[in-house]
């Protein structure tokens, strides 16, 4: 069969169209005619993937990466920068159209990453141990196979120093009884630092000759154990000290991460005297810039290792006004609620899955404004559909580029009573 490729899914896959039924094609890009063949037909909908490229697309681009279309963590490499950022708005607009029933609301401009390569500031690898060796890698998209890596071209420069000495040392040991299953590395920008993750049901302790080991190289010296006294860094984000480690979540793109912080300051308006509830406030990404002006700021976090890191966060910045809930997100909306509390600014930064069940509370807490932050187009539609129902408008969206070389898309949705 053949089809031309006229966008990109989220997902990453090319939409085709075939006598009105859509057509996902694994590896299309926009502008390609391609010879495909269906692998599943859903009824409504097909997967396709590529028997042959009969007119390849201008704005194809050559992947970087050695490991690309089997490693499940990239799925734009093979297009252009430029286009990524097109199709990114166009995912989000068609959610918003589609999910959301939003015919008028205007998105405004991506905003771009400084750069569509070596950004990325943390990674998890998964270590198995196969054919008389240890290897490190990433899972293959979809499956529970895995594939080695020596080098990630999205990492910078420490993590991808981390990894190759990581892959070369553990290659070397023919050992299967380490109880290691994931390595997470993070960067400050000039040093890498590494957890080791030791198997469900296992000691932290039986890794500590492997990080004693490690602990030898300049690449890989920063290295603990997770459960064991795993050892926090320093990094700067919008003029402010944070520490992490890396366990905690963070943004893997600085620069985009302070674009979307700053815009969310801007949407606020002036913050001096306002009050702010943060919720899914991690290590305090929004609570302490918001801080610096603010009343007080209330930040929930369900994590306790990041709810910690928050408070010496809010310690080392000199912030006193930070009141802090380490709780489940719905009990810490009840347990405000049934206080009578109530916040002049709402932010909230919830995983992938959303936050649905604390829209009505979030809709009662909050008294003039509510700043949305998302990483996934359809739970953000969902929710904001909710939110107007709720009488909430949604005033302004503007996507970011947090991942180039991904389909995935991060946003930042202003709402406003009435």
């Amino acid at each position: 069969m053949q089809v031309e490729i006229e966008s990109i899914a989220f997902g990453g896959s090319g939409v085709a169209r075939e006598e009105g039924k859509v057509i996902f094609v694994k590896g299309g890009v926009p502008k390609d005619v391609l010879e495909v063949r269906i692998i599943k037909d859903k009824g409504s909908y097909a997967e396709a993937i590529i028997e042959s490229v009969i007119t390849p697309s201008p704005e194809r681009a050559e992947p970087v990466c050695e490991v690309f279309g089997t490693c499940g963590g990239c799925q734009l490499q093979n297009l252009g920068y430029e286009a990524q950022t097109r199709e990114k708005e166009h995912m989000l607009k068609d959610a918003l159209r589609r999910t959301g029933g939003f015919t008028d609301l205007t998105v405004e401009p991506i905003f771009p990453s400084g750069s569509g390569y070596a950004y990325r500031t943390r990674v998890r690898l998964a270590a198995w141990y196969y054919a008389g060796k240890w290897h490190i890698g990433y899972n293959i998209g979809g499956t529970r196979r895995k594939v080695g890596i020596t080098s990630c071209p999205i990492s910078d420069g420490p993590i991808n120093g981390a990894i190759g000495r990581l892959s070369a040392v553990l290659a070397a040991f023919d050992e299967p009884r380490f109880p290691l299953e994931f390595v997470q590395i993070s960067s400050d920008g000039n040093d890498a630092h590494i957890s080791l993750v030791a198997r469900s049901g296992k000691q932290p302790g039986a890794l500590s000759a492997l990080a004693k080991h490690l602990a030898r190289f300049p690449e890989t010296e920063s290295v603990s154990i997770r459960g064991k006294s795993e050892a926090e860094f320093e990094f700067e984000l919008s003029g402010m000290r944070f520490l992490a480690n890396p366990s905690v979540f963070t943004q893997s793109n600085p620069s985009v991460n302070e674009a979307i912080v700053d815009t969310a300051l801007e949407w606020t308006g002036p913050v001096e005297g306002l009050s702010v509830l943060d919720l899914y406030s991690g290590i305090g990404n929004f609570s302490a810039p918001l801080a610096k002006a603010a009343s007080k700021v209330v930040s929930v976090e369900i994590n306790r290792f990041s709810s910690a890191l928050a408070r010496k966060n809010a310690g080392i910045n000199g912030l006193t006004n930070i009141s802090f809930i380490t709780a489940p997100t719905d009990e810490a909306v009840n347990e405000l609620l049934e206080k009578g509390e109530a916040f002049d600014v709402v932010v909230l930064d919830p995983p992938r899955e959303g936050a649905k069940e604390i829209l009505e509370g979030i809709a009662s807490l909050a008294t003039r404004k509510i700043i949305y932050v998302s990483c996934d187009p359809a739970t953000l539609s969902r929710d904001l559909k909710r939110l107007n129902e709720l009488g909430w408008s949604p005033r302004r969206v503007k996507p970011f580029d947090m991942f180039p070389q991904t389909y995935h898309v991060e946003s930042v949705a202003l709402l406003e009573k009435g």
